[in-house]
């Protein structure tokens, strides 16, 4: 009678290899050879033996996890609910499925270094995927020099040393504009908060305007939710302040939401009283996007293509080779919205 194969030690003896051969043989390492490995994973399978990953881990200081952490200011601000941030995160977790790790997921509306820090710190994960860069980019510096492997997504810019997957904003921002003026708009909003990103995309909406010699609105000051959309329209249309023939959008949310305000203003007043056409280009390219009435011109970021690239920039300062920022493209999607509605 065989016996019973257990440990590591075992299952070396029992191959007549040492355990690292085994080790390796076992997690498809490419350091043993194809019939080496062929021969241990088939003793191993008739033994019915596993390598405990979890001691192992532990012996290579490994969680096998990630961490991915949202940085937001408030209840009301882009969150795990937010369909964009869903969609990359649905990204992010097949991708590291596929390659065998876990997504550990939270949000800190208080971000700072040592917050950050405790995930590597306490050996919860080996690296940190990010969303949003607050209004403290040094922080991410600080990150940088205590060697910890993180990548963010978010924009770009030109003095930053840690890795960023995204989009151009201040494209996206004067794509959208220029969209709405090709389209006859002479009096544009721009509809949104300020943080680092979408600031990029206010001054691309401007520097459109000025372009055009057409004169910039106020900024509505609206959080990316379809209700805080929905609230801001229905208060500017009932006080008679919505006096714009084309708005430019923070995000899709924004756009959905004040669309649903103008759709539902309207539904309500005679035909005399009812608030003139518009026109107006979300941000993002959320998949109801194209579903709506009328269906939403958008700024698309590629949330498939966003999400694999993070993974892969974090795996490559995990493994410690050569990794660069990506920006990826940043495209006019035009549908019917941008249409005077």
């Amino acid at each position: 009678m065989r016996k019973k194969v257990s440990t590591l030690s075992d299952m070396a003896k029992l191959a007549g290899v040492s355990e690292s051969t085994v080790s390796r043989a076992l997690s498809n390492s490419k350091l043993i050879s194809v019939k080496t490995r062929e021969r241990i994973q088939a003793l191993a399978k008739e033994a019915n033996f596993s390598v405990n990953t979890t001691a192992r881990n532990l012996r290579l200081q490994k969680s096998n996890t990630i961490a991915v952490v949202l940085l937001i200011h408030s209840e009301n601000d882009q969150s795990t609910t937010d369909p964009f941030i869903l969609r990359l995160l649905g990204v992010i977790a097949d991708e590291l499925t596929r390659i065998g790790y876990d997504m550990l997921l939270a949000s800190h509306t208080s971000p700072n270094e040592n917050a950050l820090k405790n995930y590597f710190d306490s050996k919860k994960a080996d690296g940190m995927i990010v969303f949003g860069q607050g209004n403290d980019p040094a922080l991410f510096d600080h990150l940088l020099n205590n060697d910890m492997p993180f990548v963010v997504w978010g924009t770009k810019d030109p003095h930053q040393r840690y890795l960023t997957v995204g989009t151009d904003n201040f494209l996206g921002g004067k794509l959208a504009t220029e969209h709405l003026i090709n389209q006859g708009c002479k009096h544009i909003a721009y509809a949104g908060r300020k943080t680092i990103e979408t600031e990029l995309r206010f001054h691309g909406y401007q520097d459109a305007l000025e372009k055009a010699d057409l004169p910039s609105s106020p900024l509505i000051d609206i959080h990316f939710t379809y209700q805080d959309g929905y609230n801001v329209a229905t208060k500017l249309l009932e006080t008679q302040q919505f006096n714009f023939d084309g708005i430019v959008a923070a995000s899709d949310t924004i756009a959905l939401g004040i669309l649903k305000a103008f759709n539902d203003f309207n539904a309500e007043k005679e035909l005399s009283e009812q608030a003139k056409p518009f026109s107006i280009v979300g941000y993002d390219d959320i998949e109801v996007s194209k579903f709506m009435h009328p269906s939403l011109t958008t700024i698309r970021q590629d949330t498939y293509e966003g999400g694999k690239r993070l993974v892969e920039l974090l795996f490559k300062q995990i493994h410690k080779k050569p990794a660069h920022s990506v920006e990826l493209e940043t495209k006019l999607i035009e549908r019917g919205s941008s249409k005077l509605v």
